[in-house]
């Protein structure tokens, strides 16, 4: 975990020679601050000791100026790496978050939005928090450990012994013991993150959440998964604080060795042994002092660690990525049509293992530029996944779709979504004022463009009986609208979009009868003489397209006008008389 933690550090935050520079300078300043200038209060001391106080007196004015310097070059050096470290942070969100959003929908389905926004945040502010803590404390605590030792052991080598003793000791020590206490690190780390998506899961689906009547056995939930997190917290800090009693007999063993050396050499009179005894004492509680947070450190270390690495795990995991093509074409739209030639395709049940689950075997369908065709079939026909195929949410296994000749593969996805308004079955809207959900995709939009599209959607009028009217916040989710309500103004959204090719998944299954009908009535305005693909259960919105495709399992069992298919007396027959009977 270390080690694929700070292989990503260096290859990331370490390529820029500002951060190494913060470095060096954060080291300067705490080798002066907590080296240096012991030695030149050892050196005024001794110059006191043997009455030379011009000596005194200039050690003195060294003191002063090396700390001087030192708080400068560390400064400077700091402002140099919070930059880089700001930019860097920067870099990263918009990498990952990229790579985050660019997963296929087999991804978002196994995954939690909460848990996965969670572990996202941690990632990057324990990332960076990480650096800073390696360039700040934890290098000054180093070089107050290790060159301390290195100048008691040039001054006397049995304290530099005892000094290097207590070092090496504490280390291996702490090191030892951080490991026992690192699973239950890790358990409370988790909980943590899947305590997040629980909750971030409920509140996003408060309607389900509160209509359920569970609010106790939601609340039983978390609080066991509270209760794991802080047991595990409890073991860990436990385990951590016994072992501390060994390392403190140790340390303290050590210090009066050192001491008891100092205080066997002071009977020689000699002025040098106040210096001495300066330098010891001050290093050897310099070095107390930082071994006792040592502990600390290694937690704070650790736990920033196992903040981190999990979202390498998931950017670097078995699901595929929908990656832009290398050298993407432009898109050129010229009426819109659509050919979906021997495409196959099975869904990923499960990253790790691998298994499939088959949906379209060598599956063509040629939509003409400005044809209108629907899509029907039972559930579980394909015809949501075809949508989703067309908008490259998810990935085929072969065959080719291609608009207007282009292979949709070739192109950036950002492009190819850009040209399709898609309304899909469950209504999207985000936390933001209806103005803004329908001018989502055209945020530039003039009023007159917005009105016409909140009309042709039948959406107007309502909107305006809001004492906000278009300025209303419809909530997460649009929590504050019906269901026809929301579907309405995400059809808007899509109008207004003004792409060449529309593309409605269910779009209508949200809306009364009433509505469904006032929309069914508008479709021929709403498409005008665009490509359009609608899919569709109830086979009333339709019924006056151009062309009908029935499937199902995958496979197109019938194919033509409402009219044509009524006559077969096939599949679509048999499902137009259970809809319209009512039966």
């Amino acid at each position: 975990m270390n080690r694929a933690v700070y292989r990503h550090l260096l290859a990331t935050y370490g390529r820029n020679p500002g951060q190494w520079v913060g470095f060096l300078a954060e080291a300067i300043r705490a080798f002066v601050s907590r080296v240096l200038i012991v030695i030149l209060m050892a050196q005024v001391a001794t110059k006191i000791a043997a009455g030379d106080i011009d000596g005194a007196k200039k050690y003195t004015l060294y003191f002063l100026i090396v700390y001087i310097a030192g708080s400068v070059i560390g400064t400077v050096g700091s402002l140099v790496a919070v930059k880089t470290e700001n930019d860097e942070y920067r870099k990263l969100a918009m990498k990952y978050y990229d790579k985050l959003v660019n997963k296929d929908m087999m991804f978002y389905r196994d995954h939690q939005t909460g848990y996965l926004a969670s572990t996202f945040r941690q990632y990057l502010d324990g990332a960076m928090t990480l650096v800073r803590f390696l360039r700040g404390e934890a290098l000054a605590t180093v070089i107050s450990l290790i060159v301390p030792a290195i100048v008691l052991l040039w001054v006397s080598v049995p304290i530099g012994c005892i000094a290097i003793a207590i070092l090496v000791i504490q280390l291996v020590y702490l090191i030892w013991s951080s490991s026992k206490a690192n699973k239950y690190r890790q358990i409370s780390n988790e909980i943590y993150r899947k305590i997040t998506g629980e909750v971030s899961d409920e509140v996003t689906n408060i309607v389900a959440f509160k209509s359920g009547g569970i609010e106790d056995i939601a609340q039983s939930r978390v609080d066991k998964l509270s209760r794991q997190e802080t047991q595990a917290f409890w073991h860990r800090r436990k385990m951590i604080n016994l072992l501390d009693l060994p390392r403190a007999i140790v340390t303290v063993l050590g210090i009066a060795a050192a001491i008891y050396v100092v205080v066997d050499t002071a009977g020689s009179n000699n002025p040098a042994t106040l210096g001495l005894m300066v330098l010891t004492l001050t290093y050897m509680f310099q070095i107390v002092r930082n071994v006792s947070v040592l502990p600390d450190l290694i937690v704070t270390h650790d736990d920033l660690v196992t903040k981190i690495y999990p979202t390498l795990e998931y950017l670097n995991d078995d699901y595929e990525e929908i990656r832009n093509p290398d050298n993407p074409v432009e898109l050129k739209i010229d009426g819109g049509a659509i050919s979906i030639e021997k495409v196959s395709f099975s869904y990923l049940s499960h990253a790790k293992n691998k298994s499939t689950i088959p949906v379209f075997s060598e599956l063509s369908i040629e939509i003409k530029a400005g044809e209108q065709v629907g899509v029907v079939g039972l559930s579980g026909a394909g015809k949501s996944t075809l949508a989703n195929l067309l908008l490259r949410f998810d990935e085929i296994d072969s065959g080719t779709i291609s608009i207007d000749g282009t292979n949709i593969k070739d192109v950036r996805q950002e492009e190819l979504r850009r040209n399709i308004a898609y309304v899909p079955q469950e209504p999207l809207l985000f936390h933001r004022t209806i103005r803004e959900n329908i001018t989502y995709y055209n945020p530039d939009a003039p009023e007159s463009d917005i009105l016409a599209a909140a009309k042709a959607a039948h959406a107007h009028e309502f909107i305006n009986k809001l004492p906000d009217g278009y300025e209303t916040m419809v909530g997460e989710r649009g929590i504050k609208l019906s269901g026809g309500q929301k579907q309405r103004i995400a059809i808007a959204r899509a109008i207004l979009k003004k792409a060449p090719i529309m593309l409605f998944d269910e779009a209508t299954s949200a809306l009364d009868s009433e509505s469904e009908q006032i929309i069914q009535k508008a479709l021929p305005e709403i498409i005008g003489k665009k490509t359009a693909m609608i899919v569709a259960h109830r086979l009333s919105t339709v019924a006056g397209l151009d062309r009908i495709i029935v499937m199902h399992n995958g496979k197109i069992t019938e194919e033509g006008t409402h009219d044509e298919l009524v006559k077969m007396r096939g599949r679509y027959y048999a499902l137009w008389q259970k809809q319209t009977s009512g039966s």
